[in-house]
């Protein structure tokens, strides 16, 4: 019996002191990077994080959350990462950013009657817009952009939504003219929705920016950020995340990787 306690002991003293879950805020479909079927969940941005675990030994748990409420789930500590995040030095105090998994291009999508002229954001921000545009509530779209928003003449004309499936199913129904989406989620899009090519064009660029995996820094040590660059970069440099990007490819629309450009917390 005192042997068997022994190892028993022995046994459990060489197990782990912790187990590795990284909680990830997911919302609803977001083709390519996101997808969704019943419980389960895929997508080029859960493989490359699932591969990242994978290289830490830890594992990942999805919490379905609206984008607006996953940034508040992070400051109270209950979720640990969050994909497409677009890199400023406000956020950079809650979050160690991590990739780039994209560059994020995002186009004005819509109706082209809706906008006569409108070409550019200055051309917006200086005689407005007849179009009504809807956006993702608590997106970064970049400054341009938000000193229109800033303008309440400008901001009458546009919508706040708190996911991407109703910003869509907003443009389809007629209830907005345009909305602010990612070039290659509108490739998906289309292609997944028969949308009638002529109906709904991208118009013009509004913004583009790297976008990261953004690590909550109140809930993962200094050591274990640094550690997670460092599987980025070794993932990035072997290939591994390439063979993944590339079962993601469209005719219609290619993208790559960025160079790894991870932003750390100062030690």
């Amino acid at each position: 019996m005192k042997h068997l306690l022994l190892t028993l002991c022995c046994l459990y003293l060489s197990m782990p002191a912790y187990s590795c879950v990284l909680r990830m805020g997911i919302e609803t479909s977001f083709a390519p990077y996101i997808l969704q079927q019943n419980d389960s969940w895929s997508g080029l941005n859960v493989e490359l994080l699932q591969r990242l675990a994978k290289e830490i030994d830890c594992e990942l748990e999805f919490i379905h959350s609206p984008w607006l409420r996953a940034l508040k789930l992070i400051e109270q500590g209950e979720l640990d990462v969050l994909s497409h995040l677009s890199y400023n030095h406000e956020r950079s105090e809650q979050f160690a950013f991590i990739g780039p998994h994209q560059q994020e291009i995002i186009y004005l999508v819509g109706v082209p009657q809706a906008f006569p002229g409108l070409t550019e954001l200055a051309k917006l921000k200086q005689a407005g817009t007849a179009g009504v545009i809807a956006l993702l509530n608590g997106a970064y779209y970049g400054d341009e952009l938000d000193s229109i928003l800033n303008d309440a003449k400008n901001r009458t004309r546009f919508v706040f939504i708190r996911g991407n499936e109703d910003k869509q199913a907003l443009l389809l129904n007629g209830r907005v003219h345009g909305v602010l989406e990612d070039i290659a989620a509108y490739h998906y899009w289309k292609k997944r929705a028969s949308l009638p090519t002529a109906d709904y064009l991208p118009l013009f660029e509004v913004y583009q920016s790297p976008v990261y995996f953004g690590f909550n820094r109140k809930t993962l040590s200094t050591q274990q950020l640094q550690q997670l660059a460092s599987a980025w970069q070794r993932l990035y440099d072997n290939g591994s995340f390439d063979s993944i990007v590339q079962r993601y490819q469209l005719a219609e629309y290619q993208f790559s990787l960025p160079l790894p450009a991870s932003v750390l917390p100062v030690l």
